[in-house]
């Protein structure tokens, strides 16, 4: 599957939108506390997502190491 999947938008971005259009409503100050919030939560994301693009290249890698060992032994 290469797009987000229903599960996905259910249980993280519908109420993160709902939240944040909330949040950002609540706040008089020139919406500090929005932009704030959404700024931390993209620097978490931002890391989140470097880190599991590695993990997935090294588990492909590894996948493709073994496969080979694989199709050796079968030959």
């Amino acid at each position: 599957m290469v797009g987000p999947s229903i599960i996905f938008y259910i249980i993280f971005a519908i109420p993160y939108i709902y939240v944040m259009y909330w949040l950002v409503k609540q706040d008089k100050r020139k919406y500090a506390w929005g932009i704030s919030v959404v700024t931390v939560i993209a620097i978490v994301a931002l890391y989140v997502s470097q880190k599991a693009s590695k993990n997935a290249i090294e588990n492909y890698k590894q996948h493709q190491i073994d496969a080979r060992e694989a199709e050796q032994e079968l030959n």
